[in-house]
């Protein structure tokens, strides 16, 4: 056999292996747990995460007196955004969820009350707004959250089942929102039957 045919076959070879090696390097991030990389795509485990950072995240909020809260809720969205940061796949999400975020922290900044000190839960510190202000900061809030919500369900097709996810836990969210100015009783009850109906 000829030189010339042996080089030939050889570069056969390399042009037939090449774009299946290229796709394989491609999909090498595709199928990633979404922590960070443009390319790291939709994954359970990802959209898992983000769901569980607001369901829980909500309920460690909800042991804060009324003026705290909207300062924890914001924390809890920034937690769930990050957890997205740089995955394009989720860019969507993303989006809704630091909207929410961005309402909150705008509506707590300009309601801050000087009157009561930063309060611990945890790791962190949260601001008090002013009591006469909870009201207007709770409809501001609960109308980003439904404004998020629309955004995750209108997703494209091949995301919505990840996106509907995180659009329910967002959705308990709003029912605990609107269950705030409850007596305390029914408050309890609305969150024991919203726990049985949205496990985290």
């Amino acid at each position: 056999m000829s030189s010339k045919t042996i080089q030939a076959g050889a570069l056969a070879l390399i042009l037939v292996a090449a774009p299946a090696y290229a796709r394989g390097g491609e999909g090498g991030g595709g199928g990633g747990d979404g922590g960070g990389g443009q390319s790291s795509g939709l994954s359970s485990r990802t959209t898992r995460a983000v769901a569980t950072t607001l369901t829980r995240g909500f309920d460690r909020c909800g042991g804060l007196p009324q003026v705290y809260k909207f300062d924890c809720y914001r924390h809890t969205y920034k937690l769930a955004a990050q957890k997205l940061d740089s995955n394009q796949s989720y860019a969507e999400a993303a989006r809704a969820l630091v909207l929410v975020e961005d309402t909150l922290t705008r509506a707590v900044k300009q309601n801050l009350d000087p009157a009561h000190k930063p309060v611990r839960k945890g790791l962190n510190y949260y601001r008090a707004v002013k009591p006469a202000a909870v009201p207007q900061v709770k409809r501001q809030a609960e109308r980003a959250m439904q404004q998020a919500e629309t955004i995750l369900l209108r997703s494209p097709a091949d995301k919505k089942v990840h996106f509907a996810r995180i659009a329910e836990a967002v959705n308990s969210n709003k029912v605990l929102l609107r269950s705030a100015m409850l007596p305390g009783a029914a408050i309890r009850l609305a969150w024991h039957l919203l726990k049985k109906a949205v496990p985290a």
